[in-house]
C-alpha cells in the first residue's frame, strides 16, 4: 500500500495520527499466517508521508513497529522522490538507508522499474528497464545488496507481454552479471 499523504493544511502529525488510529487496529488483528502489510515509499510530492527512508521510523512507530509491517521499495518512486539511484552507488546507498531507518528484515519487496523522468521530478512514470533515467547499472547494485537476500523483485514496466518478457530477461541478465562480479 502506498504510505499516503497529508491533507494540505491538516499537518503531518495529524496524518500520522490517522495512520495510527485507522491502520494500527487492522495490523493488530493480523495472525502469523496472514499476509504482511507492506508500506510502499512514495514518489514524493506535496505532503507525502514516506517519500524517504528517513520518514519510515515515524510511520512504523505509528504502527507500534508491528512485525507484520514491512517496506516495499519502488525504484522509480525513489528516483522521483529525489534519491539519485542512477548515480554510481546510488541504489546501494538508498537501500542501506531503508535498512538503517526501517530496521533489518523490514525490506520485503522491490518494484524494479526504470523512470521516464529525472531525479526529483515527483512524477511516478515507469519505463522499460534500461530505457529510462535510472539505467541498467543501478539494477546490478540492487541484486548484490545484502538486504536483498530472499526479497522478491516485481516489475511494473509499461508495455505488452513481449516487452515484459524482454524486461524479465534484462533483469535476469543484470542479476547474473552482478552476482558474477
Amino acid at each position: 500500500m502506498h504510505a499516503g499523504c497529508e491533507v494540505v493544511g491538516n499537518g503531518y502529525d495529524n496524518a500520522i495520527a490517522q495512520v495510527r488510529e485507522r491502520l494500527r487496529p487492522v495490523v493488530g488483528e493480523l495472525r502469523d499466517d496472514d499476509p504482511d502489510v507492506l508500506v510502499e515509499l512514495t514518489a514524493g510530492g506535496r505532503g507525502s508521508l514516506c517519500a524517504s527512508p528517513e520518514a519510515l521510523p515515524a510511520y512504523l512507530s505509528a504502527l507500534d513497529d508491528h512485525p507484520k509491517v514491512g517496506v516495499c521499495v519502488d525504484t522509480c518512486h525513489a528516483m522521483a522522490a529525489g534519491h539519485d539511484v542512477a548515480a554510481p552507488g546510488g541504489l546501494r546507498s538508498f537501500l542501506s538507508s531503508v535498512v538503517k531507518h526501517a530496521g533489518r528484515g523490514r525490506l520485503r519487496l522491490v518494484h524494479a522499474n526504470d523512470s521516464k523522468d529525472p531525479v526529483g521530478s515527483g512524477r511516478d512514470r515507469h519505463e522499460v528497464i534500461g530505457k529510462g533515467t535510472i539505467g541498467k547499472d543501478a539494477f546490478r547494485e540492487l541484486f548484490v545488496h545484502p538486504a536483498m537476500k530472499g526479497v522478491p523483485v516485481l516489475m511494473e514496466t509499461p508495455g505488452v507481454v513481449a516487452e515484459h518478457r524482454r524486461d524479465v530477461r534484462a533483469l535476469k541478465r543484470l542479476r547474473t552479471d552482478a552476482l558474477a562480479r
